[in-house]
């Protein structure tokens, strides 16, 4: 015991060690827009705060689903195969009270015991037989709607993207493909529930319910567009003022800012901004493929995907503009961004 928890404690502060040898987010955005302003002998522009979008409130997007049970006399003549346990286990208290990714997983299994036990060498009576093919038409029919309320609706995807309220750090021990892989394995399952084995929801679950990388991408994504939007602005009035390059001949500031532009945004800044969009799709594609696999209509869900996706073109379109606005920088003084 004593042994566990200082291994814990071990592991604990040595991650604190790493999160302080790297600065966030902010502080590297903080220090570029710094030294955009010493080399290009200006003021980075206030601009004002920017919304992210919220994930759906629980009521908003989970589905009533119909509880399809059979009768207690009925589950006494399936003593015989696996139904029997099944049923039993979602009359217990902690099926009754089970989370959504466990009770689809209840279901796909159930899924599987009804028509094994309607092949099986078992005397069923004829109405029981027929109650059994109604039940199992009936579940097949709610499939879809269990595994949206599993996933869509489940509250650790909740808070996959509403929980983390700040940047990543520059360099981080994130398992960014670990969490890639368990997203992708959720969807995959969505589109292919009848490749489901027992546990496979439960499993793919885990992994998102431990850190909420959505959130600090969406938190990273704001500084970005935020930080990108000042710093253009600086670099489009510098190049308009042409005050590098006055009648023409060049400045050491001119120089200065290719530094800037070579060792902080090519070197630093953009290295960051990739992982950002890549821990960003890491969800959000396969949040966007379940939801249009589902095919279910909900307003709620619809409209925040929608306005991810548009945050997402608007800091990807801001990465472009900022790139373009230092290169018309360097040509209105004459001169290539990058010397060969």
């Amino acid at each position: 015991m004593l042994q566990r928890m200082f291994q814990a404690a071990t592991v604990f502060m040595v991650a604190i060690l790493l999160l302080g040898c790297t600065q966030s987010g902010d502080a590297l955005l903080d220090d570029y827009r710094k030294r955009m302003e010493n080399v290009l002998l200006g003021k980075v522009p206030d601009r004002g705060t920017l919304a992210l979008p919220g994930y759906p409130r629980a009521r908003d997007v989970r589905i009533e689903v119909d509880d399809i049970r059979l009768d207690v006399l009925d589950a006494w003549a399936l003593r015989r195969c696996e139904l029997f346990a099944l049923i039993s286990e979602r009359n217990s208290i902690l099926g009754r009270v089970a989370q959504p990714d466990v009770r689809l997983d209840y279901e796909q299994r159930l899924l599987l015991a009804i028509p094994e036990c309607l092949t099986q060498d078992i005397e069923l009576p004829e109405a029981l037989q027929e109650e059994l093919t109604r039940v199992l038409a009936l579940k097949l029919s709610q499939l879809p709607l269990r595994i949206w309320n599993a996933t869509l609706a489940h509250p650790d995807v909740q808070s996959y993207w509403n929980g983390g309220n700040s940047t990543f750090r520059q360099e981080d021990e994130v398992d960014y493909e670990g969490y890639r892989d368990a997203q992708n394995r959720l969807a995959y399952l969505a589109v292919h529930p009848e490749l489901a084995q027992p546990g496979d929801w439960v499993s793919a679950l885990e992994p998102i319910a431990q850190y909420p990388m959505g959130g600090h991408s969406l938190h990273s994504m704001r500084a970005a567009i935020v930080s990108l939007e000042q710093t253009e602005s600086l670099l489009r009035e510098a190049t308009e003022s042409r005050r590098l390059c006055p009648l023409g001949n060049p400045r050491r500031e001119l120089n200065f800012a290719r530094n800037v532009m070579v060792q902080t945004f090519v070197g630093e800044v953009q290295p960051w901004l990739v992982r950002v969009d890549q821990r960003f799709l890491a969800g959000y594609e396969p949040l966007r493929a379940i939801h249009d696999q589902l095919g279910i209509e909900n307003p709620s869900m619809a409209a925040y995907l929608s306005e991810l996706d548009a945050l997402h073109q608007r800091f990807r379109q801001q990465i472009r503009s900022q790139v373009e606005a230092w290169q018309a920088l360097f040509e209105g003084c004459g001169r290539a961004a990058v010397e060969r």
